[in-house]
Formats: structure tokens, sequence, C-alpha cells
């Protein structure tokens, strides 16, 4: 896979990690399963943009990739909710935003400046500033293991209701995906499976498998969600 790679945290604790890349041949990767809301940045070869919003999701999916793409990319916290976006209509999908001119477009009613690499924490500053980018606490601490006034009926409605999937499978989602960048970074399977906590080494590899599409096999795989 021929893919410049760069990733970097964001001082906003609703963000991951941001990241950028270049598409530098034709391929095909897969785009791991995400439970989390992503924004995509592109710059084509022609020099046109386009933006993509990424719904949670957990599904594995194929995307082609070709030479002469720049993206940057914001990955979100599980618990940054968007304003006025219902999860109904974005879980598993993927939605191309309307663009106002070539380094501006359209989202949650608002127009927003295409941001770079180096400023996209201030978008999301900006994102917060207006409302439209919030903390939800419930998912928050669920998530960090901290106590919630909630049965856990409750917590389940919730989650299903605000992020379209339970606790259990946004967990299960992030596991997956931290084993893969244990894996990538040398460590063996049984040493991810200990460090992970899974019960043990066919559990591991059908979670990989099914939410991120990675095998033991080295298929060609990206961490975040385009």
């Amino acid at each position: 896979m021929a893919i410049a790679y760069e990733e970097k945290l964001s001082q906003s604790p609703l963000v991951d990690f941001v990241f950028q890349t270049e598409d530098l041949t034709d391929g095909v990767y897969v785009a791991s399963a995400d439970a989390r809301w992503d924004i995509i940045f592109t710059t084509c070869p022609d020099g046109t943009t386009r933006v993509l919003l990424c719904g949670p999701s957990f599904k594995a999916r194929q995307v082609p990739y070709s030479p002469g793409y720049m993206h940057v990319g914001i990955c979100y916290k599980p618990w940054a909710i968007f304003a006025g976006i219902p999860i109904t209509t974005m879980l598993n999908e993927t939605s191309l935003l309307p663009m106002a001119s070539l380094d501006t477009f359209i989202m949650q009613g608002k127009t927003w400046k295409m941001p770079t690499y180096e400023n996209v924490d201030q978008f999301v500053a900006e994102q917060e500033e207006r409302g439209l980018l919030k903390a939800d606490p419930i998912i928050r601490d669920v998530l960090e293991n901290k106590p919630v006034d909630m049965s856990l009926r409750s917590v389940q409605r919730h989650f299903v209701k605000t992020i379209g999937m339970s606790p259990r499978r946004v967990k299960q989602i992030d596991s997956a995906r931290k084993a893969v960048k244990l894996l990538q970074q040398g460590n063996t399977l049984s040493e991810v499976a200990y460090e992970l906590d899974y019960a043990d080494l066919p559990h591991m590899t059908r979670m990989l498998r099914r939410f991120t599409g990675y095998t033991s096999h080295g298929n060609k795989y990206r961490g975040e969600s385009v």
C-alpha cells in the first residue's frame, strides 16, 4: 500500500487524533469500523476539494485510492456529538458535504473554511464555540469505566439513540483498533491478546477480522476511517 501517512494528537478533548495522508499509487485499503464521527478534507489532483462526513460505523469496508489525492482528517472521541445531525441518517454512512467555494463547505447549516493539518484545532474550537460539537457525559463516563446514575437498560438505550450501537460494541471496536496498532508495532498475537485481555487468540482474531478486516496474513489496512 503506497500511502504516506502522518498523525498527531489534538488539543481538543473531543478529538482522538488528526491525520494527513497522500495517496501515491492506485490500490485498495481496508477502513476499519469506527464507533465515532470523522471528517475528511480532500484536495484532488486537479485542485478541486471535497469534504466527507463519516458517521459512527461498526463495519469494516474496502476503500479504493488513486495517486495525487491528499487528505486531512479528524477522528473524534466516541462521546463527541454533532448537533443537528440524526444518528439514524449517518450510522455506517459517509456523506459528501456541499462546497460553498473552493475552500469553504457547508455543514450543520453553517459555512466553514477548509482547515489544514496545521490549524485543524481551530476548526474544532469553532465547532465547540458555535455549540455544534459537544461531549456526551454519559457515553464518556461509561467508556472510561466511571459510575453513572442510570440503569444498565437506560445506558444501553442512550448509547443506541446517540451513537447507534451498544457500549459493548463500542468497546469491542476500540479494542480491535488498538490490537491492530500493537500488531503493526511488532507485538505478537499472544502479547496483544494478553495486553488487551482477550479471552483467547481465536476470539481476538475473529474480532479483528470483523471490525478491522485485519488478518495475520497482512491485509492492507489503515486505521482511520475514510
